[in-house]
């Protein structure tokens, strides 16, 4: 079994971070990041806190849980959006703590396959799949929770993000600092619950909101077709080359998108928040050290990670029957991109 010390090696920090991190220590001042890091080397290294020797000693007549992990996109593809990469970490991390062993499925021509022969106790699948892929992982284990998406609310748990209240805590806030001119900058159509193109949740409840108001403006709202920050830094472009009115205020799909919208502001001597407000959704870690930082709706995913934990849980030692659908709260975090209109008026 690893030491403390060849994990904070790994890492990069002391031995003294990584007890406290793995201890659960709430007082620790470490960024997400490094926490997550720790997690990951801890696990790798096959680590145990004392606690978790304690618990092994206790409990040997007991067969260990095992939880297979599924993903919508490969680890290349989640590096244009964080979002995905984050959360599984997270859930990793959130096994480790539950003394849950991993199994990683992967895709094998038209089945899902796992190293191994020893069965599985249930299956997270992170992201969206289709009702093709969804047959193929109940022929593995029929206990699956879908984190991310909410395909069969009859037949399977699901852990979803409330964009609806992420959205109009927003738009609210933005209202309140005086803004009527409000635009919206991201994909129109993004996957659903059954991997299809549909319209974006982000954008649906952005519409009905302004509509309700009599604010909405079809010209401020903007496709960027995908959710990169090369999306997002191409549509602003063309919009400010082609328009000559710019709304006060953007709200922006995902953090993401935004870090290319703030480049394309600064550009074309856009200043962020002196002409323009902008505010993203998700959080990820980047936000903070954009220039200037992101206000932005914050997605809970120690929550989602947690929640999809427990109700694989449920199933698996309550013997839980029926299905659950848990929708996890969002939080706006206001930091310096957006300002009271009359402030921008002044400028």
């Amino acid at each position: 079994m690893a030491t403390l010390k060849q994990i904070a090696d790994e890492v990069g920090v002391s031995v003294g971070t990584v007890s406290r991190v793995l201890n659960n220590d709430t007082t620790i001042s470490v960024s997400n990041e490094t926490k997550i890091k720790i997690f990951d080397v801890a696990e790798e290294m096959q680590y145990k806190t004392l606690k978790q020797r304690k618990i092994d000693n206790k409990s040997k007549s007991v067969n260990k849980l095992r939880v297979g992990i599924v993903e919508m996109y490969e680890p290349s593809e989640q590096l244009e959006d964080p979002y995905y990469l984050l959360l599984r970490s997270v859930v990793d991390k959130e096994c480790f703590e539950n003394e849950i062993e991993v199994v990683n499925l992967y895709k094998s021509e038209d089945c899902y396959k796992f190293i191994g022969n020893e069965p599985i106790n249930g299956i997270i699948a992170i992201g969206k799949f289709t009702k093709k892929e969804i047959k193929k992982l109940k022929d593995i284990n029929e206990n699956i929770v879908f984190l991310d998406s909410s395909p069969d609310d009859m037949n399977y748990d699901s852990v979803k993000i409330n964009f609806k209240l992420g959205t109009e805590m927003a738009l609210d806030y933005l209202i309140k600092l005086g803004h009527r001119h409000i635009g919206y900058i991201g994909s129109f159509e993004t996957l659903d619950d059954y991997k299809e193109k549909s319209l974006d949740k982000r954008l649906e409840f952005y519409k009905s909101y302004m509509i309700a108001r009599g604010l909405y403006n079809e010209d401020y709202v903007l496709d960027t077709k995908n959710v990169s920050s090369e999306d997002g830094y191409i549509t602003t472009k063309e919009f400010i080359e082609n328009k000559k009115e710019m709304p006060t205020a953007f709200f922006v799909g995902t953090d993401t998108i935004a870090t290319g919208v703030l480049r394309a502001l600064y550009e074309d001597n856009l200043m962020v928040p002196d002409n323009v407000s902008i505010i993203g959704f998700n959080d990820v870690i980047a936000s903070q050290h954009t220039i200037p930082p992101l206000t932005t709706v914050r997605v809970h995913i120690e929550n989602l990670a947690s929640a999809s934990i427990d109700l694989i849980l449920e199933r698996m030692i309550k013997e839980r029957t029926y299905s659950k659908k848990v929708i996890i709260p969002s939080e706006l975090v206001i930091r310096k991109s957006t300002s009271k209109l009359k402030d921008l008026l002044k400028k």
